[in-house]
């Protein structure tokens, strides 16, 4: 009892009051974004339902905290392979809103493609840190191809379904960590692959404006792209692309974050926002909500608690001398960081729009408790790093005797 209460000191109470204000944020922004719009696709009683998943998810923070993580080092292939038979098993259920994306059972619904972005973040943290954690460390890049294999099965799965955007999380997940485990040449080689697919981007978005319209057509003829998917990119590249039609959703939340200007129109006074002109405000577009009624002082904040939380993950990752936990720490901020950029860009023509939800904030319950449990296994990390120090310092003194 001793032991824990003493593990107990070092739990990161900052962590739980930013998550506590991002809950506030999240049942204001969904309840000013519902409240006045009659749409047929917000579920019923959705304000009952999103504080009933807030409750559930610091049950789930709390639980992932006092779990022990390290055993999911052992578990890391069932939860890889339980994940992917999960996201097959979707195919077997009636598709919603056109993508085959939940296995629902009466008025329960689960997404499989969340679990798989923790279950990807597990694995990866598991083959890491036992190179990390060899006599000889071998970073060769013939070790590696088993990356592959891990990666694109859960992104097919999910490109399939179709999920672009939880498909693209998982590629961040693996370049955030691998920026992490690489060693010189194959850092160098991510590193250029990363600022070549920014500096294609600038370009496609600048300077050849046409020939990326033209190339992205191609791929929606050759059926690689959905045609909702590639007049997302088009209204990306081209901000005045259909905006009546295809840039309609885009152009509509671009246009409600600016009416809110600096202090915001006032909350439940925003005329977008209650009038319900925003479509799917209350998931992929809920910040158009938060700078319509909040404005850039309220926006501002909301992305500063999103910066604190994710320096206080960091710091966990910093501070344990677990390999493992240290790269669990540093996958979940990788898919933290990218969900929050790509949904806040998609909003303000930064990026293309790809269906991602902002964590904590849309409205939802699997990507909710999912992310409140990923939070507590980073959680779980800190709790134990005192005990991980020790067991460090333990093998060291016996390798001296040795």
């Amino acid at each position: 009892m001793e032991s824990v209460r003493r593990e107990w000191k070092y739990f990161d109470i900052t962590v739980v009051v930013v998550l506590a204000l991002l809950a506030v944020y999240a049942c204001l922004a969904i309840h000013a974004a519902t409240a006045g719009n009659h749409s047929v696709n917000i579920p019923s009683h959705v304000m009952s339902k999103q504080i009933a998943y807030e409750v559930l998810g610091f049950v789930a923070l709390f639980a992932g905290a006092l779990m022990d993580y390290r055993w999911l080092r052992k578990a890391h292939w069932w939860l890889w392979g339980i994940s992917c038979v999960l996201l097959v098993a979707v195919f077997g259920f009636p598709a919603t809103m056109g993508a085959h994306s939940w296995i629902s059972f009466h008025s329960f619904s689960f997404q499989p493609s969340e679990l798989a972005k923790v279950a990807i973040v597990v694995w990866l943290a598991k083959y890491m840190s036992d190179v990390e954690e060899a006599e000889v460390p071998d970073y060769r890049l013939r070790r590696q191809w088993i990356f592959l294999p891990i990666i694109l099965v859960p992104f097919a799965l999910t490109f399939k379904e179709p999920a672009l955007g939880q498909a693209l999380v998982m590629i961040a997940i693996f370049l955030t960590m691998y920026s992490v485990f690489a060693r010189r040449g194959p850092y160098a080689v991510l590193m250029f692959f990363v600022l070549g697919v920014i500096a294609l981007g600038v370009l496609a978005t600048t300077v050849f404006t046409n020939q990326t319209l033209a190339f992205v057509d191609v791929l929606m003829k050759h059926h690689i792209l959905k045609g909702y998917q590639a007049y997302r990119i088009l209204t990306w590249v081209d901000p005045n692309f259909s905006q009546d039609k295809y840039g309609y959703n885009i152009h509509m939340a671009q246009t409600a974050i600016g009416s809110g200007e600096l202090f915001g129109e006032g909350y439940g006074k925003g005329v977008l926002t209650s009038g319900g002109w925003v479509p799917n405000q209350w998931t992929d577009y809920i910040f158009s909500a938060i700078g319509e009624e909040f404005g850039f002082v309220g926006s501002a904040i909301l992305v500063l608690l999103f910066l604190i939380l994710c320096h206080r993950l960091i710091r966990i990752a910093q501070t344990t001398t677990d390999t493992f936990g240290m790269y669990i720490a540093v996958g979940i901020v990788g898919m933290f960081a990218f969900q929050v950029f790509e949904n806040i860009g998609a909003d303000m023509y930064m990026s293309p729009s790809t269906g991602i939800t902002l964590p904590f904030i849309s409205y939802g319950g699997t990507s909710l408790l999912v992310n409140y449990f990923a939070v507590g296994i980073v959680l779980s990390v800190g709790l134990r790093r005192r005990r991980a120090r020790l067991q460090a310092q333990f093998e060291a003194s016996k390798g001296r005797l040795a």
